[in-house]
């Protein structure tokens, strides 16, 4: 198989799982969250509290992007922005517990579709599977 085939086959099935796992989850909820807002809420929740400069660079957008993001977030309650203790210029973002409420039960969805496609595999063919996906991102991580 060339290469570029290889490439456009991998694509293809990697945006079919995904769609999969997204379908109609995040325009359910009441709050009707963007893919952008998805991935800054899962990134605070992960962190626990970044602030919008942190925020704005991990996701290679201007800080005004994040900060009218934020905004549409606090009017829902998804997330609070507190100033920082050190530096009352900064403000820190972290999740609501209904932000917190929100990703956990989005995420346990995907859990549970993607053990329906999973439960195919045998258990060494999941653990391949995932040594194989770990492999292929941490190709990708910058080493600095």
């Amino acid at each position: 198989m060339a290469e570029h085939e290889f490439i456009d086959q991998f694509l293809t099935h990697w945006q079919s799982i995904n769609r999969h796992l997204r379908q109609d989850v995040l325009t359910e909820t009441a709050e009707r969250v963007t893919r952008l807002q998805w991935m800054l809420l899962r990134h605070v929740y992960r962190v626990e509290t970044s602030t919008i400069g942190d925020l704005a660079e991990k996701f290679g957008v201007r800080p005004s992007t994040v900060s009218q993001m934020a905004d549409r977030l606090e009017k829902s309650d998804l997330i609070r922005r507190v100033s920082n203790p050190a530096d009352a210029r900064i403000k820190l973002v972290s999740l609501t517990a209904k932000g917190q409420s929100l990703i956990q039960n989005v995420e346990s969805i995907w859990a549970k579709r993607l053990r329906e496609g999973l439960i195919q595999f045998s258990s060494e063919e999941q653990t391949d599977l995932l040594k194989l996906l770990e492999r292929l991102a941490s190709s990708f991580t910058d080493p600095t």
